[in-house]
């Protein structure tokens, strides 16, 4: 799928003008969150370039991937842009990915290589929020900086600097790859918890809630009881907020720990090399979990804490806790139920699909890096079978 988003006032004889010559941006996203961004970002460019890079009229058009990855689970940059340029005949083409790239133990945010035209723009490093206006100072970077004309290529990987169009945590650093010119690179812990953030927005963790329809259910089950039971009543009255707090932290925390290990989704690095970004991975993996989870606690914490309020009379709460009450003490009554429902959820999420939680949890591109794993883990397990045989 191809769009052409050409820019408002421009006019049709500024095409064939030899001293205004039209230039092809072409944004390849993979499909998802990548997609919806780069087709938001390319109404906004040619107005953009045309103030930053005066003298062409800019022409931006979009395409929707996926993006293959090769045998080491990477994307090959080069290759794939120069094949959609030669198919939609673009200047210039910039990949917008959401699988997380580094250079050495940096995390990108984004390289190019001005030989070939090619940009790549990692949607995790962008962070969790502003991904708009963040990835079109990205791509305006890009093309600023030499991917729209290789001869500002030299000043702009001479040494590193931080760009002007991104917040820090970034910097330039020189490329010692092939075919690329320079990578623009999260820095320090503040850029690492930044790539996270936006792993685990990529993933979009509220997608969890409906997956776990069985495990909700469970939840709600349990969660009821305590609205129905005086001696829960009694007992959140006396915990207080602090405990309370404490309570539902480790129900999420045992929610989550459950479905990472009985789903199978925590990742052990294949060798040295891979640790840093198994651990990255497995992070976000985590965080993804929890916030779903959280959310989900939300959810149930809403309809208990309406059903405690239209089945509790006050006077009722009130005898059992010796003292008047108000909504204090129905969202501590609340609190507690919820705490016991997702408890009792964690066990009720065994019978959900292993597959319904794993979509859930990643992105596609880590859905397609998960499914490549598999894949050579059958082929291993059935050489071991063959040599044994």
């Amino acid at each position: 799928m191809t769009s052409t988003v050409p820019r408002q006032d421009e006019a049709p004889e500024t095409t064939s003008n030899p001293e205004n010559p039209v230039r092809t941006v072409g944004l390849l996203a993979d499909p998802g969150l990548p997609t919806k961004l780069a087709a938001q970002v390319a109404r906004d460019l040619p107005d953009l370039l045309a103030r930053r890079l005066p003298g062409r009229t800019w022409q931006v058009e979009t395409a929707e991937g996926p993006v293959g990855l090769d045998a080491e689970g990477l994307m090959p940059m080069l290759r794939t842009g120069c094949e959609h340029q030669r198919r939609h005949g673009w200047d210039v083409v910039v990949i917008v990915t959401d699988l997380p790239r580094r250079a050495g133990t940096e995390p990108l945010v984004s390289d190019f290589g001005s030989d070939d035209g090619v940009g790549l723009v990692s949607v995790p490093a962008l962070g969790a929020v502003g991904l708009r206006r963040r990835l079109r100072a990205a791509v305006v970077d890009l093309l600023a900086h030499g991917l729209a004309d290789p001869t500002a290529t030299t000043a702009a990987t001479a040494s590193p600097t931080r760009p002007t169009l991104l917040s820090p945590p970034i910097c330039r650093i020189a490329s010692q790859h092939e075919g690329i010119d320079s990578h623009l690179a999260l820095t320090g812990t503040r850029g690492r918890l930044r790539l996270l953030a936006g792993m685990v927005r990529s993933n979009r963790p509220w997608r969890l809630v409906p997956s776990l329809s069985t495990a909700l259910a469970a939840a709600a089950a349990g969660a009821a009881f305590g609205i129905f039971y005086s001696n829960i009543w009694a007992l959140a009255g006396e915990a207080g907020p602090g405990r309370l707090a404490l309570v539902a932290v480790l129900a999420v925390a045992a929610m989550s720990s459950w479905l990472v290990a009985d789903n199978h989704l925590w990742e052990h690095p294949r060798s040295h090399r891979l640790r840093a970004e198994v651990h990255l991975y497995n992070a976000a993996t985590t965080s993804t979990i929890v916030l779903g989870v959280v959310c989900c606690y939300a959810l149930l914490l809403v309809l208990a804490g309406t059903a405690a309020v239209v089945v509790i009379p006050p006077s009722t709460l009130a005898a059992t806790l010796g003292h008047p009450v108000g909504p204090s003490a129905y969202l501590a009554v609340a609190s507690m139920a919820t705490s016991m429902g997702i408890v009792a959820g964690a066990v009720g999420s065994g019978l959900t699909s292993p597959d319904a939680v794993r979509a859930a949890a990643y992105s596609t591109r880590e859905q397609q890096r998960r499914a490549r794993l598999d894949r050579e883990d059958d082929r291993a397990a059935e050489g071991e079978q063959a040599g044994t045989g």
